[in-house]
């Protein structure tokens, strides 16, 4: 997503430090441009589409930084935009704990952030993955990756995921009133954070890849190369103890998480 020195492009996959990463670079001395036209969030070219106004997204709008969105393209994505088969780096992290920080991201801070519902407590945990994400609903995340297609799944993503949810699992006495005036609006979640880290890659192998927990190599790397020092810190993180949601990580939930997201990724295909 981010094109430095006009020569290696950072690969902003979700949840794998992207914001840490984007921070840092506009931080440096580092030239740094955008792999993507314009500042404007658009999916299909509809222009009604919009994000929810919370969060880093739009603080980074509001700034002085040089990129003012901070956006997630596959590397097919982004050879697409510049022309060119450029360098890449790319954060990889453990599958399982990606997925349960993205889980965190989007229900226990996204979704309850803007449409203001408080959950009851303790009653979102493990049970709650295996009972909405379905194969349908799995189905519908890895399709989301065509963006022709993400306005139209996000809708039905909603009603197999979030109205279930309200209507279970929260606190608030006026469920039905956000269902209808709010729940349906042309407000996307992204719902792709869900999907394999290997999809961001679009089947290229990336020049350069270091692991989320030691990303002193990265800084290190971009030092050797350039003279120019970088300082990564942790940024986005979210404080689970205040959600109100309780997923465990254990050998059931990585099986799980492994069957259906990340396999395919790792299995020889013969034909």
């Amino acid at each position: 997503m981010i094109l430095i020195e006009n020569e290696i492009a950072f690969v902003s996959i979700p949840k794998c430090a992207s914001v840490s990463v984007h921070n840092a670079l506009e931080n440096s001395k580092y030239k740094i441009e955008p792999t993507f036209a314009g500042d404007g969030i658009s999916m299909d070219n509809d222009t009604t589409f919009k994000l929810p106004q919370i969060g880093n997204a739009f603080e980074f709008e509001k700034s002085n930084r040089k990129i003012k969105q901070h956006r997630h393209q596959s590397i097919s994505e982004i050879y697409t935009f510049l022309k060119s088969n450029v360098n890449t780096i790319t954060v990889r992290r453990d599958y399982c704990k990606r997925f349960i920080s993205s889980f965190y991201y989007i229900f226990g801070w996204w979704i309850s952030n803007h449409y203001k519902i408080y959950y009851k407590p303790d009653s979102i945990t493990n049970e709650f993955i295996y009972r909405y994400f379905t194969d349908d609903v799995i189905h519908m995340i890895k399709q989301m990756a065509d963006t022709t297609k993400a306005s139209f799944y996000d809708e039905k993503m909603k009603k197999s995921l979030i109205e279930p949810l309200f209507k279970e699992y929260t606190l608030n006495t006026d469920i039905k009133k956000i269902i209808k005036e709010n729940l349906y609006d042309n407000t996307y979640i992204n719902f792709r954070v869900f999907d394999s880290q290997e999809v961001w890659k679009s089947g290229y192998k990336p020049t350069y890849e270091f692991d989320i927990n030691e990303l002193y190599k990265l800084e290190n790397m971009l030092f050797d190369k350039y003279n120019k020092e970088i300082k990564i810190g942790k940024e986005n993180s979210i404080n689970k103890s205040q959600s109100n949601i309780n997923i465990i990580e254990d050998q059931k939930l990585r099986d799980w998480v492994w069957n259906k997201f990340e396999k395919q990724h790792f299995t020889k295909k013969i034909f």
